[in-house]
């Protein structure tokens, strides 16, 4: 045991295959194509199944999460887990539900946090030095969002019960 109390094991033979673990710096795996075979084992076709009901499992309600329309489930990104599970673009999403385009789909306190980090790691100096590029407002480049049925917000779903 060391001093936190954890107890570190070093194995003489590889977890994978068996073979002896000849380098200093492997502690578990004889090699690093051994120890991606069996971190990639997770991601094989028979093992999705238990992914889906794991992430189920964590999407139940909080206060930082929005609600998934389609299933029901409580996420920090609606946006990307409709992409991956759903097959869909979050403006299909929002085109089926007549969610309005502003009626963001990630929870608040995840916005604050990566507004936070865009300052610290100096991003947001991306944005400056690209304004030079910006649109005005009656400029007739600009694209117009015309057409899209839900862009008004006023119909659809109740704001408060999934995007409170």
């Amino acid at each position: 045991m060391n001093k936190s109390g954890f107890k570190v094991e070093f194995r003489k033979t590889c977890l994978n295959c068996s073979a002896p673990i000849t380098e200093k710096r492997f502690r578990t795996y004889c090699s690093k194509k051994c120890r991606n075979h069996v971190h990639n084992m997770k991601a094989m076709p028979g093992n999705t199944e238990w992914q889906r009901k794991n992430r189920a499992k964590k999407a139940t309600y909080r206060k930082d999460k929005k609600k998934c329309i389609i299933c029901g489930l409580w996420y920090v990104q609606v946006g990307s887990h409709i992409v991956q599970v759903h097959k869909m673009t979050a403006r299909e999403y929002r085109e089926m539900y007549d969610l309005p385009v502003k009626c963001g789909i990630t929870a608040e306190e995840y916005k604050k946090r990566k507004g936070e980090v865009v300052f610290k790691n100096k991003t947001v100096e991306n944005l400056k030095s690209g304004k030079k590029n910006w649109y005005s407002k009656d400029d007739p480049r600009a694209k117009k969002n015309t057409g899209w049925k839900g862009r008004n917000g006023s119909k659809g779903y109740v704001a408060n019960e999934y995007y409170g």
